[in-house]
């Protein structure tokens, strides 16, 4: 592990060209603040990890944050005591922006995502020569320099984020944190304690304090996206801390201050959600002192040339002329994100940075071969299977042992039928994973993690079946 003094990078899994991902994990442990740019974070009791905590509630070799060039995801080592984001217990989890994470007990460990690469590139920012985009970046230059609450409008895709990014940048509070709340991607019942905090036993399993996410912004901007998500019980407490500027953490006694500029987005009208009772009229006219407009990707046609070049560009690539006429031909329902993704892909299946994509799109089957080769399968397709799931297929009450504890049995049971299910389902869809996929209503990403999971080498079986 090297340290420069600021960046560490855990050398395990390394990336296709400079990486620019950096993950800063912060936790009551040793270091207290890492921040990593690739590869895979381990968290522990144990010396050997990066990050050292000493508790007894956590496990030798407790997490992994893995830095993958596709994204950020941790996952707990099947430890005893387990790992909590918003009181579940889990497995795995995708991380995108920020997540705090409880391991054992009370440890809370805070996990921040920020993509250099793409943040540099939606700085640059608002890409393309139409009226539409000319507008836009008017607006966000007039509104950035003051302290005006600020409420964003548009459909999915449009760069609802980037333009509050943009606005935060430019703003007087550019040196102080900008922190996105998700209103839509928190369940109901844990949306006051992820806004406001809350005090340790406020709750079931509430085994420690949490600042929320207005006190992590103090002194620089929240975000609330889909903020036309949020449940109608909760708006009033909203209110009062827009209003008031202090907040009263779940099972506290006592408001706390805070200084926050708040910025806003919905992809609905909320004079709409007003008239049906979903959205309180008096907080939607707190939040919309300004607002500021996305056009929709078909408003502005003209550009959707030169966004496709900078995706590809920012990828260290370039797309050939019958590539750019395709992409002007498509309707993007999805907006500029659709049209992010489609060239990134594009690229990524082109064999990824410094190549000419000369194709837009791939037949997936062809991509079913190239997985990874197992090692030394077996005659039947299948690998060894891991030593905690007993061959063959058994019943329920043989896998409901009361030797384990129950989340460990429970675990057995999943992990028994994922592999039968799977095993199954490909011998009917021809060991094809897209008939796979379609069969199940299960992504084809997913599966395919599923069969990796499980140590199902489709090659093999494909071959068995076809001798």
């Amino acid at each position: 592990m090297t340290d420069d003094g600021k960046t560490v990078t855990a050398l395990a899994l390394k990336l296709k060209g400079p990486p620019t991902r950096t993950v800063e994990v912060q936790s009551p442990g040793t270091p207290p603040v890492l921040k990593v740019r690739e590869g895979v974070v381990r968290i522990g009791r144990d010396a050997s990890n990066e990050i050292v905590i000493d508790d007894p509630f956590v496990s030798r070799c407790h997490l992994e944050i893995r830095v993958f060039p596709h994204g950020v995801e941790v996952a707990d080592l099947d430890t005893k005591n387990g790992t909590h984001f918003q009181g579940a217990r889990i497995r795995e989890l995708p991380i995108q922006n920020e997540a705090t994470l409880v391991l054992g007990k009370n440890i809370s460990v805070r996990v921040r995502v920020s993509d250099e690469s793409r943040e540099k590139a939606e700085l640059d920012e608002f890409v393309g020569a139409s009226s539409a985009i000319q507008k836009l970046r008017s607006a966000v230059q007039r509104v950035a320099p003051t302290s005006l609450t600020v409420l964003i409008e548009g459909e999915t895709g449009t760069g609802k984020e980037v333009v509050a990014r943009a606005i935060h940048q430019r703003s007087p509070r550019a040196a102080k944190p900008l922190v996105v709340f998700d209103c839509a991607a928190v369940s109901p019942t844990l949306i006051a304690s992820e806004l406001f905090g809350h005090t340790k036993g406020a709750y079931t399993g509430a085994t420690g304090s949490s600042e929320g996410a207005f006190r992590r912004a103090h002194g620089g901007t929240l975000f609330l996206d889909e903020i036309g998500e949020l449940p109608l019980d909760l708006q009033p407490a909203l209110l009062r801390a827009l209003e008031a500027r202090q907040v009263r953490p779940v099972g506290g006694e006592s408001y706390v201050p805070v200084d926050v500029r708040i910025i806003a987005a919905t992809n609905r009208a909320l004079e709409t959600e007003v008239e049906a009772g979903r959205f309180r009229k008096d907080l939607l006219f707190r939040l919309a002192v300004t607002r500021v407009k996305t056009p929709p990707l078909r408003s502005r046609p003209e550009d959707i040339a030169v966004l496709a070049r900078h995706f590809a560009a920012a990828l260290g690539a370039s797309l050939a002329p019958q590539v750019i006429v395709q992409l002007e031909g498509r309707e993007w329902p999805g907006n500029v994100r659709e049209l992010r993704n489609t060239v990134e892909r594009a690229v990524m299946l082109a064999g990824g940075p410094g190549v000419l994509v000369s194709q837009l799109d791939y037949d997936e089957d062809e991509f079913d071969d190239l997985e990874e080769e197992s090692p030394e399968p077996t005659a039947t397709g299948m690998q060894a299977a891991p030593a905690t799931i007993p061959p063959g297929g058994l019943s329920v009450a043989a896998l409901a042992s009361t030797e384990l504890p129950f989340q460990d049995a429970k675990q057995l049971a999943v992990d028994a039928f994922e592999r039968e299910y799977l095993l199954k389902l490909f011998s009917e869809s021809s060991y094809n994973l897209s008939e796979a996929a379609r069969r199940s209503g299960v992504h084809r990403r997913y599966l395919r993690e599923l069969y990796k999971k499980h140590n199902i080498d489709l090659a093999s079986l494909r071959a068995t079946r076809s001798k």
